[in-house]
């Protein structure tokens, strides 16, 4: 895997994500990839994140991940994204949420052209969040 290719991957995911085609989405995650989520304590497996997802998708207007100052690392068949996103959304309920984070992402060149997400870990910015999420 190259940086060329990582960059690629990279951004169809994210923007699988943000267009909704959370299908696509979910489909280039590896069926045992670990995820540590900003909003939850504790590990997710795919199942639990698609089960996190599916309840924004039903009690939120709107929410996106924003990726931004993104770093992108090879070597040999893995690949590591890191960078800083912002999650922001709008829940049918009330208020506004918003949240700045670190994240780190391994991907690994699983063979047949296809390369998984294998491990993502994002975790919120204290010293940003502190008060940025009013409802």
């Amino acid at each position: 895997m190259n940086q060329q290719q990582l960059k690629a991957v990279f951004q169809k995911w994210a923007d699988h994500l943000g267009s909704g085609q959370l299908d696509d989405f979910y489909a280039m995650m590896d069926e045992e990839i670990i995820i540590f989520d900003e909003d939850l304590p504790w590990r997710l497996t795919k199942k639990d994140f698609i089960e996190h997802i599916g309840f924004h998708v039903l009690n939120w207007d709107s929410f996106e991940w924003v990726p931004r100052e993104l770093q992108y690392s090879c070597l040999n068949t893995v690949g590591i994204v890191s960078g800083y996103a912002t999650f922001r959304g709008k829940p049918k309920d009330a208020g506004f949420r918003q949240r700045f984070m670190g994240f780190t992402q391994t991907w690994v060149d699983a063979g047949d052209g296809k390369i998984a997400l294998v491990c993502w870990h994002q975790g919120p910015l204290m010293g940003q969040i502190e008060g940025a999420s009013p409802s």
